[in-house]
């Protein structure tokens, strides 16, 4: 979890079949390459990841809890503010017990956000 630098001209697309972090099927990705975890707004990459492996910790996710968090947004800060913190935002996700889980690899849905309107 954390800064991969896994996105953009750091990893371009051909290279992603040599990686076995990302090829593998044991590896859960939870951040998409779409995503944007950069505070620029002149940057839009997904630097940033969480991946998992083992079907207890998978199971343990909460449905829908995966994103970034935008402390630019949460916080009310002017872009240099926000720089001043960090080039790239957090990447987060909430566990629960694994007794409670109902999950299962296939139901651990991505939040979908769109550059400019972070939430």
């Amino acid at each position: 979890m954390g800064d991969f630098n896994a996105g953009c001209s750091y990893v371009p697309k051909k290279a992603w079949q040599n990686i076995r972090l990302r090829t593998d099927p044991n590896f859960v990705w939870l951040i998409e390459d779409k995503e944007d975890t950069t505070v620029k707004k002149s940057t839009n990459c997904a630097y940033d990841r969480i991946v998992l492996r083992g079907q207890e910790i998978v199971n343990s996710v909460v449905p829908r809890s995966n994103g970034i968090f935008d402390f630019q947004k949460a916080y009310e800060l002017s872009d240099e503010e926000a720089l001043d913190v960090s080039d790239h935002f957090p990447v987060e996700f909430k566990l629960q017990s694994s007794r409670a889980s109902t999950n299962n690899r296939k139901s651990v849905a991505l939040k979908k956000r769109k550059k400019g309107n972070r939430s």
